[in-house]
């Protein structure tokens, strides 16, 4: 696997101001710093797999790609639910924290399978 820097830079530049953007929506609530950083994290996360990381196997490359763009749009609409309805503390973490588990176990499995 090979990073490539400008489209990291990018990638995480584009998290940061969706991140942003879920915790302007969900200014005022109790935990709206909460949802600005978990969103951070999740959408960070899943931009920098899906647009700078290159695989040496196009066909794993594929499929990781086609993982972190669903998790992407999975935590999109996670994270602007919570700030649209309110973040409730103990629902907003496990939720998206059992997502972002899920999204880094099948991804290393995807990777990993080039090495079996």
């Amino acid at each position: 696997m090979k990073l490539n820097l400008f489209f990291a830079c990018i990638a995480t530049i584009a998290g940061l101001l969706l991140a942003y953007l879920a915790f302007h929506i969900a200014e005022g609530e109790e935990n709206d710093v909460l949802c600005g950083v978990g969103s951070a994290v999740c959408f960070i996360g899943t931009l920098i797999p899906m647009l700078s990381i290159s695989h040496t196997s196009s066909r794993i490359q594929t499929n990781l790609r086609l993982l972190s763009t669903l998790f992407f749009f999975l935590f999109m609409v996670s994270h602007f639910c919570f700030a649209a309805f309110g973040v409730r503390l103990p629902y907003y973490i496990i939720v998206n924290a059992l997502f972002f588990l899920m999204f880094i176990s099948i991804y290393y499995r995807i990777g990993k399978e080039n090495n079996i």
